[in-house]
């Protein structure tokens, strides 16, 4: 399940002069808007450029049921376990995006004194950025993205295409409910 298809070709270049969300924003839509891909494909497509855009090792797409929360897709998919008992998403930072409805960030190089973030995996990473993708009020999974510390730290770009991410995936992950 790692990288297994490679991403469409780039038509804007990474220079300095094009914004990291830019390029980010349309390698998203090439993704979705090209024709023959299977939904699993694309979401680990997307992921897969996630995890590169943003500098992260890992990341993931969670759906949340009533008795469960389901790992949707993955990049080093071994790593993850396929699903957590809600009775113990609390032990996760995946927990508290659920219930609080709101992104958690965390990067060792800006620590504040708070609990340590724990990824699915049950490792605590040294950078994390969780999303809960929402759609109509209602939390219906997360995008969760861990990894080792970065030089300079979680950059605005990266924040925001974690939020864009989890925006752009809230219909269809509504629609696979």
């Amino acid at each position: 399940m790692d990288d297994p298809i490679p991403l469409p070709p780039r038509v804007i270049s990474r220079s300095k002069a094009v914004p990291m969300i830019d390029v980010f924003a349309h390698d998203v839509q090439n993704i979705l808007g090209e024709q023959g891909y299977l939904i699993n494909d694309r979401l680990l497509m997307l992921l897969v450029l996630a995890r590169d855009a943003l500098r992260m090792e890992d990341v993931c797409i969670t759906q949340f049921r009533k008795k469960r929360v389901r790992v949707l897709c993955a990049t080093s998919s071994a790593l993850w376990p396929q699903s957590v008992p809600v009775k113990d998403i609390d032990l996760y930072t995946t927990g508290q995006i659920i219930q609080q409805k709101r992104m958690v960030t965390s990067d060792v190089l800006n620590a504040t004194p708070m609990t340590k973030t724990v990824d699915l995996t049950g490792r605590k990473p040294e950078r994390y950025i969780g999303v809960p993708i929402l759609f109509d009020g209602t939390v219906w999974g997360t995008v969760e993205m861990s990894g080792t510390a970065q030089p300079g730290g979680l950059k605005p770009d990266e924040i925001t295409a974690a939020v864009f991410l989890a925006a752009v995936l809230s219909v269809p992950l509504a629609l696979l409910a």
